[in-house]
């Protein structure tokens, strides 16, 4: 099997709950890692997210007379068929990599911290995948691993970012997969930065039946996930996983992950990483 890295950048704020009910403040929570409470996007909703976009997009990458074939292929044997087919394509959790965290000087800033680095790391060298990617993440990672302090790489004047003011700077190399404006958080602290809720409200007649509170991931937060394929396949279905690949190569495709996608939730970029 072959295992390749994917990325997601959302573009708008998300809600991917966890299916529970909660007894805290915020009524619908987003799906979160049980173990260490981080949020995370289990794997059968990616492949559910995955699913729908490409039965929706078919004209665009297939044709109509393979398109059943192909989606059979990727993702198994829909609820509705008698016969039940495994899919090729294996769907591994994804995690977050960094998420925007407020600053007094700038928009935001992409809070990380050394435990993602390292969960990538480890990701990455249990299946194998050695590229560029994993020596800037050693790299990276063997110059945070011991950080106390929120920890940025330009000096800025009476700087805050969330509620912190002992701000670290140094001279470290970002690697390439995260975006400008990074600040690497200590693993406490990143685990204590909560995460956004808001208010939803059912009204009848104007008048406020159900009032209830949704946490979600904000908007410009990333994901990695990875996919596993199979290799040494013949042409027809060497075919089909190209088709799949190359909606996410050079040009990134918007897929809707989540709940709310009337009212604009979910939509995130999806970038396949090189090998």
């Amino acid at each position: 099997m072959r295992i390749d890295t994917y990325k997601i950048k959302f573009l708008t704020n998300a809600h991917i709950g966890s299916g529970g009910t909660n007894i805290d403040v915020v009524d619908n929570v987003v799906q979160k890692d049980a173990i260490t409470k981080l949020p995370v996007i289990f794997s059968s909703s990616l492949k559910g997210a995955f699913r729908e976009h490409f039965a929706t997009q078919k004209d665009k990458f297939v044709e109509e007379n393979h398109h059943k074939n192909f989606i059979t292929y990727i993702f198994g044997s829909d609820n509705k068929d008698n016969d039940s087919k495994p899919g090729n394509f294996v769907f591994f959790e994804a995690f977050m990599l960094t998420r925007p965290v407020r600053s007094n000087v700038l928009p935001y800033f992409n809070a990380t911290s050394p435990f993602i680095v390292k969960k990538f790391l480890d990701y990455l060298e249990e299946f194998n995948i050695l590229n560029d990617l994993q020596n800037e993440l050693k790299s990276f990672y063997n110059q945070i691993k011991d950080i106390k302090k929120v920890t940025i790489t330009k000096r800025y004047n009476n700087l805050l970012i969330e509620d912190y003011d002992d701000i670290e700077v140094k001279n470290i190399n970002i690697p390439s997969i995260f975006a400008e404006n990074v600040a690497i958080f200590p693993d406490e602290f990143f685990k204590d930065l909560s995460l956004p809720f808001v208010a939803r409200n059912n009204l009848e007649n104007g008048i406020s039946k159900n009032l209830w509170y949704e946490e979600i991931v904000p908007k410009f937060s990333t994901y990695i996930f990875f996919i596993g394929k199979p290799d040494n396949v013949n042409k027809a279905d060497s075919d089909k996983i190209t088709n799949f690949e190359k909606r996410f190569d050079k040009k990134s495709e918007i897929i809707q992950i989540g709940a709310n996608k009337t009212i604009g939730y979910g939509f995130a970029k999806i970038e396949r990483i090189e090998r």
